[in-house]
């Protein structure tokens, strides 16, 4: 995992080096993770238009596009909420009082734009990166790349130090310290990203539907769709990733682009999550 310096961006990395408990480590240049580029200024524009990605995913909804994106008219941008607006009425904040349960009850009510967004970058062109982002890039963002790191087999301790690296890269805890103390409270419980909150998560995969490669067949991704999705990140056999998945599915790996990066400090967070009846996505 490298930091990337895209100016007014603070929270972009390539999901590069990350070791797989197939062997190897997933490749660089292929993955992206990001918040709004809506924040990017013109020297942070160059700089993403520079590694060419082939996708460029965003999964912010409706009401939070306030003004036209970077991108918007460039054939590589694609919109797809993580949040399907139809489900979402059926949620009930005082039932996810925590931000696990937010995210648990996430995996169940937006599969079918899971499996869009999924899809759509598993049907990306294999040769070019492709990045992702939603506002803050740690929660909708952090959910979709936990589940992709957790299908080619990246270690979920792995995933958990990533994960949390984004508060770190955001500077939440200064932002919750600055807030009206009486705010606090709900800022902590929807602003961390505390290890436990994704292991939670991918737990959660595991006990409600089977573990990650079962979730994303409800989801609605066929095996080649899951194919293509683990073989942008590793070039370990497919069956190792995927198995099951006959050999004639195999294609060319895409290959890893180089880019300016600085390498990322880690230092994950270990204090509770707290409990609120405050639950709504703002990042």
């Amino acid at each position: 995992m490298t930091d990337l310096d895209w100016n007014g961006c603070l929270n972009t990395r390539d999901l590069g080096g990350f070791p797989t408990r197939h062997g190897g480590v997933t490749r660089g240049g292929t993955v992206i993770r990001t918040d709004s580029l809506d924040k990017l200024d013109s020297v942070g524009l160059t700089a993403l238009t520079g590694v060419g990605a082939g996708l460029v995913l965003d999964l912010r909804s409706d009401w939070e596009m306030k003004q036209p994106h970077p991108l918007d008219g460039v054939a590589a941008y694609r919109r797809i909420p993580w949040i399907d607006p139809v489900r979402e009425k059926d949620r009930v904040p005082a039932d996810e009082p925590l931000l696990a349960d937010i995210y648990r009850g996430s995996l169940d009510r937006n599969q079918g734009q899971i499996g869009q967004a999924l899809r759509t970058l598993a049907e990306a062109p294999q040769g070019q990166p492709v990045v992702v982002h939603c506002k803050s890039g740690k929660d909708r963002t952090g959910l979709l790349v936990a589940l992709l790191l957790d299908l080619v087999g990246v270690p979920r301790e792995e995933i958990a130090t990533d994960y949390a690296i984004s508060e770190q890269r955001l500077g939440v805890l200064a932002r919750i310290a600055a807030l009206p103390v009486d705010e606090r409270a709900a800022a902590l419980v929807l602003s961390r990203t505390l290890p436990e909150t994704i292991l939670d998560s991918l737990e959660y995969v595991d006990t409600q539907y089977g573990g990650v490669r079962a979730y994303l067949t409800q989801c609605g991704l066929t095996p080649l769709e899951l194919h293509r999705l683990a073989t942008r990140l590793v070039e370990s056999p497919i069956e190792a990733v995927v198995p099951g998945l006959s050999a004639t599915f195999s294609e060319s790996a895409p290959s890893a682009s180089s880019t300016s990066s600085r390498r990322a400090t880690r230092s994950p967070a270990t204090s509770r999550t707290r409990r609120s009846t405050y639950s709504p996505w703002n990042a």
